[in-house]
């Protein structure tokens, strides 16, 4: 408790270098936060897009990127098509339950670019299994709107109609499901297409999936086969490199930050050089004298990290916003969750720990004698 007290009231004696530093910690571990949780946001919104379909198996073409929907609805697959002739093929593959081709469009709204599902009435509730409110039919020319999409797109207002184009479709139903579904809009396919972008597989045996997508991977060796946990997976590795280049952004504010907290440490320190040999020559010991320093360091970096967690939330909302207009996003992005604030203060205790290590060398070095003599 000594060197906590002492460690204390040189940080309130030193009052606007304490801030300063303080600031350089908050702006550091606020920037973190609030652009990891995009990457964050777009690993849940993944998550739970795959959460609301009961599909076993997805097949793809060989080129495509295993993304739900991607930010805007329309990464995730290629130009590449599979054809009429493969999904009959599937479905007379044993354990094959239903087998359904599937495309995937984005279409320009009122407020926001709409994900767009090609899927029949009776697919929907296939593979939609918790959606509510799913009409009885789906005809051509009509469209249902997940409610999120609704809400996004036409506020309280209930909308009747929908404009794509030169092409109007009327509104059928609202439907919801509480989950990323509700911002999906539903179209029946047109009879005639040239392929499909993705196939959904839904297995009598769904403990089979592995080896139902072995079998076919070596049927069609040209297409993806993935189960739903290797689709995940796949999706998960692309998440990754967003949560990379985001948190590399962030860490030119953290390198600054260790700069600040060094420099305030080290002047700190050369001011501090006698009263350091003093402790030492009535019996304080080096890690005695090198725990007040520590103790500085960590209590800035500690203040600063929680602000900064503060500041990063706000900066998230603020800067999903941004996302969302500038993308034409219709639903929210970013993720604040508990384990990246947990994140942003061992980064902040980490600024504080490495701030304070030159300082710790130079007084484990020094001689009391050195010290004393020091104006």
């Amino acid at each position: 408790m000594l060197t906590f007290n002492l460690a204390l009231r040189n940080v309130i004696r030193n009052r606007e270098r304490s801030l300063l530093t303080l600031i350089g910690v908050l702006l550091a571990i606020g920037s973190f936060v609030a652009l990891v949780s995009l990457a964050e946001g777009l690993s849940r919104r993944i998550e739970m897009e795959l959460d609301s379909r009961s599909v076993d198996v997805y097949v793809m073409p060989e080129q495509a990127l295993a993304l739900p929907s991607g930010p805007i609805g329309t990464i995730g697959y290629s130009q590449d098509t599979i054809s009429n002739d493969v999904l009959t093929k599937i479905k007379e593959s044993p354990n094959v339950a239903e087998a359904v081709g599937v495309n995937r469009d984005s279409w320009k709204g009122r407020r926001a670019i709409l994900p767009v599902l090609y899927l029949d009435q009776r697919s929907i509730t296939l593979f939609f299994p918790n959606l509510v409110g799913v009409p009885e039919d789906l005809a051509e020319g009509q469209v249902i709107l997940g409610q999120g999409l609704a809400r996004q797109e036409f506020g309280s207002n209930a909308a009747d109609a929908i404009q794509h184009g030169q092409q109007k479709l009327s509104v059928v139903g609202v439907v919801r499901g509480g989950g990323f579904q509700d911002f999906f809009a539903f179209v029946k396919p047109t009879a005639q297409n040239n392929g499909y972008q993705e196939i959904w597989l839904k297995l009598t045996d769904s403990n089979l999936a592995s080896g139902d997508a072995a079998s076919l991977r070596s049927q069609f060796p040209g297409l993806q086969v993935l189960t739903r946990k290797e689709y995940l997976a796949s999706s998960n590795v692309f998440v990754r490199y967003a949560w990379l280049l985001q948190a590399s952004i962030a860490s030119i504010g953290v390198l600054i930050a260790i700069t600040a907290s060094m420099n305030t440490m080290l002047m700190s320190t050369y001011e501090r050089l006698r009263e350091f040999a003093v402790l030492r020559a009535i019996g304080a010991s080096r890690s005695t004298v090198g725990m007040m320093l520590l103790w500085e360091s960590l209590m800035l970096s500690a203040m600063g990290g929680v602000l900064g967690c503060l500041f990063g939330v706000l900066v998230s909302g603020v800067l999903d916003e941004a996302v969302v207009v500038l993308l034409q996003l219709p639903f929210p992005l970013a993720q604040i969750t508990p384990l990246l604030l947990l994140q942003g203060m061992l980064l902040s205790m980490l600024v504080g720990a490495a701030g304070a290590l030159i300082p710790l060398i130079l007084i484990w070095r020094q001689q009391i004698m050195d010290g004393l003599r020091t104006e």
